[in-house]
């Protein structure tokens, strides 16, 4: 995953939409992440970018770490989260560029569904760009830990023709753009929501709860 491009272009997409929310809009719960706002979800950004480059965490981050990184930042205006981000930024995308383990790439894979998480909380489309690696980060994982006792799963993006196999010798196909897939894989998509997806060859119902690489939303998710 070209994951330094895609930090950067997801932080300069957020950075534009920032400048042009009002209060309320900042005071929106994300649906995502049911205990934060928007605001929040900023000051998460921009404290995991400061915990990482600063050696004070190695991703993935559990929900203590989030949390504390929200907490830190409470009281602090958008403007002084947001400095507080780009300063530190570049730091981090060398930390990107540089280090090739999977959980190195984690930030990026955050920041791209974060913002997708603002997007559909404000009411705003999808920002769909860059869903082909984001799909493939995920899955890829999943194609090389699924379990020989799950169904073997064949996954389809219908739309970037890549494919992967969750075990070997699968009837069972889940297919949808790289976007859904992306999303659906890593705790954007409820299990009513993955149940419902296009699968054919079998019944989904003993191999989709374990698709989510994060844990997956009670309510449906719109984007």
């Amino acid at each position: 995953m070209d994951s330094a491009r895609i930090y950067e272009t997801c932080q300069n997409r957020l950075i534009v939409l920032a400048a042009g929310l009002d209060g309320e809009q900042l005071g929106t719960v994300v649906p995502a992440c049911p205990d934060w706002t928007v605001r929040q979800v900023y000051a998460h950004l921009a404290g995991l970018c400061a915990d990482v480059v600063h050696g004070d965490v190695t991703p993935p981050a559990g929900d203590e770490v989030t949390a504390r990184q929200v907490a830190d930042r409470e009281g602090h205006g958008l403007e002084a989260v947001l400095a507080e981000w780009t300063r530190t930024t570049p730091a981090l995308l060398e930390l990107l560029t540089a280090r090739r383990r999977r959980r190195h790439s984690l930030p990026a894979l955050d920041v791209w569904h974060h913002e997708n998480d603002v997007r559909g909380a404000l009411g705003l489309p999808a920002q769909t760009g860059d869903a082909d690696q984001l799909a493939d980060f995920p899955l890829g994982g999943l194609a090389g830990g699924w379990s020989a006792q799950l169904p073997p799963v064949r996954v389809v993006a219908t739309d970037t023709g890549q494919e992967w196999a969750l075990g070997e010798g699968a009837a069972l196909t889940l297919r949808g753009t790289a976007f859904e897939l992306a999303r659906a894989v890593t705790g954007r998509r409820s299990l009513a929501q993955i149940l419902a997806m296009d699968w054919s060859g079998g019944d989904p119902a003993s191999a989709a709860p374990f698709l989510p690489t994060l844990p997956a939303p009670a309510a449906d998710l719109a984007v």
